[in-house]
């Protein structure tokens, strides 16, 4: 699977509730309706949190905590999936998902990357899994 992450910032006008409002009521439905125009098989949104236990992670970690608001992930089932969908999406639905996004992200402050999907849990056969993931 070929998924893009995008790391969000909200807008600095926007309350955390009214962003998530609008990400999770919104721009999700946006989403969904023009998933298979964008050759998209699966989108979650996961919205930063934070929780005392969540601190002892960090603490242990020595990492510092998110500062963005969330995450929104897209799946694709292959890079030839994707590009294939990237060629033949109507303008129009790239349109309105860019300039629905400028009402709610701070795209200055976000980041996007694409990454490939390596499931290891659960997993019928993990331990062949790890094996191919060393070799």
């Amino acid at each position: 699977m070929i998924k893009c992450c995008f790391l969000v910032y909200r807008r600095h006008d926007l309350t955390r509730e009214q962003f998530e409002d609008y990400w999770g009521r919104v721009h999700s439905r946006l989403a969904v309706e023009t998933a298979p125009a964008m050759g998209m098989v699966r989108y979650v949104q996961n919205r930063t949190r934070t929780h005392p236990l969540a601190d002892g992670f960090q603490a242990m970690r020595g990492c510092g905590a998110a500062d963005f608001d969330g995450m929104a992930e897209a799946w694709w089932e292959s890079w030839e999936a994707l590009e294939a969908a990237a060629g033949a999406m109507p303008q129009e639905v790239a349109a309105a998902i860019l300039a629905d996004e400028a009402q709610f992200i701070d795209m200055k402050r976000s980041l996007i990357f694409f990454a490939e999907e390596r499931t290891f849990w659960p997993q019928a056969n993990a331990a062949a899994t790890l094996d191919e993931a060393v070799s």
